[in-house]
C-alpha cells in the first residue's frame, strides 16, 4: 500500500469516528473535523483522484455551513464519510472509483469547483466587501479577530522563551497550537492569505517539533516576522469590518512564504524521537552500536536500549540520561480549560456589585435599623455584610489578570532595542504572576515601553564601555512586581550608567525649571526628567532623545492614581519604583467634610492629619499661607475657597488640616471634619463634568450622599496658579 493511501485510510477512519460522536452545534468538534479534512486534502492531491478531491471540498463546504449555522443536518456528513470509506476500499483494491456523486453533492449543497459555501457571509465578504455581510457573519469574524490577536500575543511571548531554550519542546508545542487554531478558523472563514501564512508557519514548527529543524536566531526571526504580518492582516480584517470594505488587506505574503519554504527545504536533520536516534545525533554512539543493541534487545526484551548500550560500554550514563530527558519533552502538555466572558458583562457585574455594596452600607446606616433592638435583624445584616464583601472580592478578582503578558511583551521590546542599538541587553523578570486590574494593565503598557526604551538607550552602555568599567559585556534590565499595602509595586532597574545628576541640573537650569536649587534633594532633581520636553540626550535616535518619553510616563501613572519614585547611583544603574492601586474601580480614601460638602482624599496621598496650633501658621510674601509641620513649611490650600463653598472655620487653627503629597511636593488641605476611612466605588461624573479640575470622580457614601473624589495632582496645579 502506498504511503498516501495508508495516510488517507487512517485519516478517513478518524473522521468517520469523529462524525459518529458529533453533536449539533459542537463548534470545537467541527473545527477538529475541518483540520482533519485539510490534512486529508493534501493526501487527496497526492493521489491524483479528482472525485476524491471534489468530495473532500464538498465536505469542507458543508462543514463551513454547519459552523455558520446555515445548516444543521448532520446526515449529509455521515453519507459523505461513508462514500469516502467506499472510495478508499476501491483504491486499496487497485481500482478506479466510478461512482456517481451528483446526488451526494446535492445533499451537501455543493456546486462543484470553486464552491466554498455558496455565498456565506464570510466568503461573500472575501469576494466583495464586509458591507454585504449579515450581523451573524460579522460577529463570527469579529470573534476570530479578537481570539487570533490573543493567540498571536501568546505566540510572541513563547517565541522569546524558545530563543532562550531552543530545545524546549513544550514551548514549541505551545507556539504550534495557536498557529493551528488560526489556520483552522481562517480556513472556515475563507481568509485565504491568513490561512496560507499560518499553515506555512505551522509546517515550520512541525519540523521543529519533530526535531527536523534547529530553532536558531534566523528561524525565530522569520516566525516573529510571520506573527507581525498576521497581526497586520488580522487588524486589516477588523478595519474592513468597521468600514464595510474588502477583507483582503492587500498584503503580499509571497516573499515571506518563499523564505519559509526555503528554510523548510534546507532544514537540518536533528534526529527522531527514538532514544537511539537521539544518541546518534548527539554523537554519543555510532549507528552500528545502536543496531547491535536493538538486536540484543530482541533476545532480552526486558532490557531497554539505553541500559544495553551502557552495559556494553558503548555509551556514557550521562549521555543516556540527557537523551531520555530530551525524549520526555515530547509528552503532551496539559491544557487548562477556561471560559471567556465578554468584558462588558464583567464590568457590568463589577458595577452591580458596587451598587450592592453601597445599598448594603445605606441599609446599615438607616435610622430605623440603628434604633432597632432586634438581635435577629443584626445577625441577618452581619451575614449580608459578609456575603456582600465576599461577592465584591470575587467580582474584583475576576477583573484581575497576571501582569505576565505585559512583562513578557517587554522581552520582545528589549530584544529588538538591543539589536538596533548594538548593545547586549538581557531582561530578567520576577513576580510575573502578580495580579492587577485588567484596566490598569492596559494603561500601564505605554509608560513601561517608554521606561524600557530609556533604560536600554540611556542606561545600558555599549559592550566595550562596560568592559572598560569592569562590568560584564551584557547589561541587564530587571522587572519586578509585587503587592504591598493594597497596591501593586513595579520596579524597573538597570545596571547601566545611572542618572547623571549634574547633567540633569545643567539642563534644568537652561530650561529655568528650578526656583531654589539649594533646597533640592536628589529625588527632586531626578523628578525633573518628567518635565515635558526634558531630555539630556546629545542626539536624537530612533529609540529616544526627543524629551517626550518620561512626560508620557508621568501622565500615564497619574491617570492610574499612582506614584513613581527614582533612585540612582552613578555608574551602577537606576531604579524606578511605580506604586499603583490594585484596581481602578474601588478606592480607599478618607472621607472629609468642608461646609456641607463631602470629599474623599485618596489614602495613598495622605501623610498625616492634625489640628495645627496658631504658632504653626504663617504667611510668606510671594508664597501665601504656610503651615509648619515636621520642621518644614508647607503651603496651605483652602478647599472651601477653591470650590466656592462656605466652610465652618476661617482660621486654620480652628479646623483640621490633612498633609498630602504628590510628585515629592506637599500641601496642607484645610477642612472642617474627618468623617472616617472608607472604601468607595468610583463613579464617573459624565462628560459634562469631566473637565472639572481638582475632581477625579464621585462616589455614593454609606449614608446615601454623594462624595467627590479629589484629584490631588489637579489640586496642586490649581494651588500653584
Amino acid at each position: 500500500m502506498t504511503e498516501w493511501l495508508e495516510r488517507l485510510e487512517k485519516g478517513v477512519e478518524g473522521i468517520a469516528l469523529e462524525i459518529v460522536t458529533l453533536d449539533k452545534g459542537d463548534i470545537p468538534a467541527l473545527g477538529n473535523i475541518m483540520n482533519s479534512l485539510c490534512r486529508l486534502e493534501e493526501d487527496g492531491q497526492e493521489s491524483g483522484q479528482s472525485a476524491l478531491q471534489e468530495l473532500i471540498k464538498a465536505l469542507k463546504s458543508y462543514l463551513e455551513r454547519l459552523v455558520l449555522a446555515e445548516a444543521d443536518d448532520l446526515n449529509p456528513l455521515e453519507e459523505a464519510t461513508g462514500m469516502l470509506q467506499s472510495m478508499v476500499r476501491t483504491f486499496r483494491n487497485g481500482e478506479v472509483f466510478q461512482g456517481d456523486l451528483s446526488q451526494l453533492f446535492r445533499q451537501l449543497n455543493y456546486g462543484g469547483e470553486g464552491d466554498r459555501g455558496g455565498g456565506s457571509g464570510a466568503e461573500g465578504a472575501q469576494k466583495s466587501s464586509a458591507a454585504a455581510m449579515s450581523e451573524e457573519d460579522r460577529q463570527i469574524i469579529s470573534d476570530f479577530v479578537i481570539e487570533s490577536l490573543e493567540n498571536l500575543g501568546t505566540i510572541e511571548v513563547n517565541l522569546i522563551n524558545l530563543e532562550q531554550d531552543p530545545s524546549d519542546q513544550e514551548t514549541v508545542n505551545a507556539i504550534f497550537r495557536p498557529f493551528h487554531t488560526i489556520k483552522g478558523v481562517s480556513g472556515f472563514l475563507n481568509l485565504t492569505k491568513i490561512n496560507r501564512l499560518a499553515h506555512n508557519a505551522e509546517n515550520l514548527l512541525d519540523k521543529a517539533r519533530n526535531r527536523e529543524l534547529r530553532v536558531e536566531g534566523m528561524v525565530i526571526d522569520i516566525i516573529l516576522e510571520t506573527v507581525d504580518t498576521l497581526k497586520r492582516m488580522i487588524e486589516g480584517v477588523r478595519e474592513s469590518l468597521e468600514q464595510g470594505s474588502s477583507l483582503d488587506s492587500g498584503i503580499d505574503i509571497g516573499p515571506l512564504s518563499g523564505r519559509i519554504e526555503t528554510i523548510l527545504s534546507e532544514s537540518d536533520l536533528l534526529g527522531e524521537k527514538p532514544l537511539g536516534e537521539i544518541l546518534i545525533h548527539k554523537g554519543a554512539v555510532d549507528r552500528q552500536d545502536v543496531e547491535q543493541g536493538l538486536t540484543r534487545q530482541k533476545e532480552e526484551p526486558e532490557k531497554r536500549i539505553g541500559e544495553i548500550l551502557v552495559e556494553e560500554n558503548k555509551a556514557e550514563t550521562k549521555d543516556v540520561i540527557s537523551a531520555l530527558r530530551d525524549q520526555k519533552k515530547f509528552s503532551r502538555q496539559h491544557i487548562d480549560l477556561q471560559v471567556k466572558v465578554d468584558t462588558k458583562k464583567l464590568d457590568n457585574l463589577v458595577d452591580l456589585t458596587g451598587e450592592l455594596v453601597i445599598n448594603q452600607a445605606m441599609l446599615r446606616q438607616n435610622k430605623w435599623v440603628l434604633s432597632s433592638k432586634d438581635q435577629k435583624l443584626y445577625h441577618n445584616l452581619n451575614q449580608l455584610n459578609q456575603i456582600t464583601s465576599s461577592l465584591q472580592r470575587t467580582a474584583m478578582s475576576m477583573r484581575m489578570v497576571p501582569i505576565r503578558n505585559t512583562f513578557q511583551k517587554m522581552v520582545r521590546l528589549v530584544r529588538d532595542l538591543s539589536k538596533n542599538s548594538g548593545k547586549e541587553v538581557v531582561l530578567e523578570m520576577e513576580g510575573e504572576d502578580t495580579e492587577i486590574d485588567r484596566n490598569v494593565v492596559e494603561e500601564l503598557y505605554e509608560p513601561m515601553v517608554h521606561m524600557i526604551r530609556n533604560a536600554v538607550d540611556h542606561g545600558i552602555e555599549l559592550p566595550e564601555d562596560r568592559e572598560k568599567s569592569g562590568k560584564r559585556r551584557s547589561g541587564t534590565v530587571f522587572l519586578k512586581a509585587y503587592h504591598r499595602g493594597g497596591h501593586i509595586i513595579i520596579e524597573i532597574r538597570d545596571d547601566g550608567r545611572g542618572l547623571d545628576r549634574e547633567r540633569i541640573l545643567e539642563k534644568a537650569r537652561s530650561l529655568q525649571l528650578m526656583a531654589d536649587e539649594s533646597k533640592m534633594v536628589d529625588s527632586d532633581i531626578y523628578n525633573l526628567i518628567f518635565h515635558p520636553g526634558f531630555s539630556t540626550a546629545e542626539k536624537v535616535t530612533d529609540i529616544s532623545g526627543r524629551g517626550v518619553g518620561m512626560d508620557v510616563v508621568r501622565k500615564g501613572i497619574d491617570r492610574l492614581r499612582g506614584r513613581i519614585e527614582i533612585s540612582s547611583s552613578k555608574g551602577e544603574g537606576a531604579v524606578f519604583v511605580i506604586s499603583l492601586p490594585l484596581t481602578l474601580a474601588i478606592i480607599e480614601g478618607m472621607v472629609v467634610r468642608v461646609g456641607k460638602e463631602r470629599y474623599i482624599i485618596p489614602a495613598l496621598t495622605i501623610l498625616e492629619s492634625f489640628r495645627p496650633e496658631k504658632k504653626q501658621y504663617s504667611t510668606i510674601e510671594g508664597k501665601g499661607e504656610m503651615i509648619l509641620t515636621r520642621g518644614r513649611l508647607v503651603p496651605l490650600v483652602r478647599l472651601d475657597r477653591m470650590f466656592g463653598i462656605q466652610g465652618d472655620y476661617t482660621h486654620p487653627w480652628e479646623g483640621l488640616v490633612v498633609a498630602v503629597e504628590n510628585d515629592g511636593h506637599q500641601r496642607c488641605l484645610l477642612l472642617d471634619e474627618l468623617v472616617g476611612k472608607e472604601e468607595v466605588v468610583i463613579k464617573s461624573l459624565g462628560q459634562g463634568l469631566k473637565a472639572v479640575r481638582g475632581i477625579a470622580g464621585g462616589a455614593i457614601l454609606g449614608d446615601g450622599r454623594v462624595g467627590l473624589i479629589l484629584d490631588i495632582s489637579g489640586i496642586f496645579e490649581i494651588s500653584q496658579n
